[in-house]
């Protein structure tokens, strides 16, 4: 069940970094005609990373869906949170 967590949290902190590749793999395939909203684009490779995810957990560990959701949550929103709670202790002297 851990395993099945990180392996969300991983494609949650990875989807950002995957959405240029799922980018260049759609130019090839879509019409110029269609075009793709940045949100869009963002939610189909957080879809496909942790559909990826989803994958490897069946194949890994034993499949659960709540850890990976919540491993996905986490990956996604972890790296913000630690940036923000870092950006809070640092003092502001410009103020």
């Amino acid at each position: 069940m851990f395993g099945t967590f990180i392996l969300g949290a991983i494609a949650g902190w990875a989807a950002p970094y995957a959405e240029p590749r799922i980018k260049a793999a759609l130019d090839g395939v879509l019409l110029d005609e269609t075009p793709i909203a940045p949100k869009e684009l963002a939610l189909l490779s957080f879809a496909v990373c942790l559909l990826l995810a989803a994958v490897l957990s069946m194949l890994v560990a034993v499949p659960h869906a709540a850890p990976l959701a919540l491993g996905a949550v986490a990956g996604v929103f972890g790296p913000k949170l630690i940036d923000k709670w870092r950006s809070s202790k640092a003092p502001d002297y410009d103020s």
